[in-house]
């Protein structure tokens, strides 16, 4: 089961920079960082990290509130049309996301789509199903098995 550390962040310099300050501080490396603007000046940050549980725990420890929420990354052709390709699959499984982004891998060879659902459990075995692959952890963490 894989997370991504998800951090209500105030858009004002410096904000972004004391995170990423904690987790160099952790040894914590940021596999994948999505930023977004929502309003009145504030964003919801979105990171893929090496140790999700770890990093949740010194941000809090350093007075930023970071939660830990569940997503599923599964593996694409990293070439034109391997999005679409990914997505024809996603709707035949009936598997609809809240939120998403890519990751390129190895370019020409591979790609990440983490996407956020509300029924992981249910959604992972629809998306296997249909024949797309899930990211095994280590590989999202980016860390040895």
């Amino acid at each position: 089961m894989s997370y991504q550390v998800s951090i209500f962040l105030e858009n004002k310099l410096g904000h972004l920079e004391k995170v990423t300050a904690v987790l160099k501080a952790a040894q914590i490396n940021i596999r994948s960082i999505h930023l977004n603007h929502t309003a009145n000046g504030w964003g919801i940050l979105n990171l893929v990290v090496s140790s999700p549980q770890r990093a949740q725990h010194v941000l809090n420890e350093n007075g930023i509130s970071a939660a830990l929420r569940e997503i599923v990354v599964v593996k694409m052709a990293d070439k034109p049309g391997g999005l679409d390709e990914l997505l024809k699959d996603v709707v035949k499984a009936g598997v609809n996301f809240t939120n998403a982004h890519g990751i390129s891998v190895n370019q020409g060879d591979s790609a990440f789509l983490v996407i956020e659902i509300q029924d992981i459990p249910d959604a992972r075995a629809k998306l296997e199903n249909v024949g797309l692959e899930i990211v095994a952890d280590e590989q999202v963490y980016g860390r040895s098995p």
